[in-house]
C-alpha cells in the first residue's frame, strides 16, 4: 500500500509539473506575439477648438486676474446649506422659488448659483479676499432665447476693510469697458438680492445702442458675513 501511494504521488507531481510547464510555454508564446513596439510613431490627433462660451469665460478670467483676483471654484452638486442657508436664504425665504432648483434624492441639489463657492472661500480664508467664482449652474428653466437649464455664471467677491459701493462700481465699469470696449456705458439700478445689501442691476450699452441688463451686484449682506464668522464691525 505504501508503494502504491508513493507511486500515485510521484505521478500526480509529474502531471502538475508538466501542466505548469505547458502553461508557461503558452504564456511565453503569447507574449512573444503580442509585444508592442514602442519605437513606432504614434497617431496624430487634431486638437479640438474651444467653444465660444469657453473663450469668453477665459477672457473674463484673464481680465479679473489682471485686476488682482484669484479663481475659486466649488462642486456642482451642493448642499442646501451652502447654496441657500448661509447665503441668507432660509427654508421659508420666498426668493427660493425664483431659482427652480434641481433637487436630488439624497437632499442635495445641483447648484443654482456660484455664490456657494464664495461661502466655501470665506470659510477657508481670512480677509482680505479677492476672488472670482466661475462655473456651471443648473435651474429647471424652459429653454428659450434667454433661458437654459444649464448655463455659466462668474461671480466676484471682495472682503476687506474699507470696501464701499464706489469700489464695486469702479471695478464693474472697468471690467465692462475691458470686455465690451472703451465706449461702453454702465448704469446701476436699485434691486434686491437676499445675499447683498444694497443691491443693484447693471445695464450696459454701446454709444447709440439700447440698454441691456447684463448682471447683478451688491455689497455682501452682513448676515452672510456673520454666517461665516467675519466681524462686520471691521470688515
Amino acid at each position: 500500500g505504501q508503494k502504491i501511494n508513493a507511486l500515485k504521488k510521484e505521478i500526480s507531481d509529474a502531471i502538475d509539473a508538466r501542466k505548469v510547464a505547458i502553461e508557461e510555454a503558452v504564456l511565453n508564446a503569447r507574449l512573444a506575439t503580442e509585444t508592442i513596439d514602442i519605437s513606432l510613431e504614434g497617431q496624430d490627433f487634431t486638437s479640438a477648438s474651444k467653444s465660444v462660451n469657453q473663450i469668453v469665460v477665459d477672457e473674463i478670467i484673464d481680465i479679473c486676474l489682471g485686476l488682482g483676483y484669484q479663481v475659486a471654484e466649488g462642486p456642482e452638486v451642493e448642499s442646501d446649506r451652502y447654496n441657500f442657508e448661509l447665503l441668507n436664504l432660509p427654508h421659508d425665504h420666498p426668493a427660493r422659488d425664483m431659482q427652480d432648483t434641481f433637487w436630488l434624492e439624497n437632499g442635495q441639489l445641483l447648484k443654482t448659483q456660484t455664490s456657494a463657492a464664495q461661502i466655501r472661500t470665506m470659510e477657508n480664508r481670512k480677509p482680505p479676499i479677492r476672488v472670482i467664482c466661475p462655473g456651471r449652474v443648473f435651474r429647471a428653466d424652459e429653454v428659450d432665447a434667454t433661458h437654459s437649464p444649464v448655463f455659466h455664471q462668474i461671480e466676484g467677491l471682495v472682503v476687506d476693510k474699507g470696501i464701499t459701493m464706489c469700489d464695486l462700481k469702479g471695478v464693474l465699469e472697468q471690467f465692462a469697458q475691458e470686455i465690451y470696449g472703451k465706449d461702453t456705458q454702465v448704469k446701476f439700478r436699485p434691486s434686491f438680492f437676499p445675499f447683498t445689501e444694497p443691491s443693484a442691476e447693471v445695464d450696459l450699452r454701446r454709444k447709440g445702442g439700447k440698454w441691456l441688463e447684463v448682471l447683478g451686484c451688491g455689497m455682501v449682506h452682513p448676515n452672510v458675513l456673520k454666517n461665516v464668522g467675519i466681524d462686520t464691525d471691521k470688515i
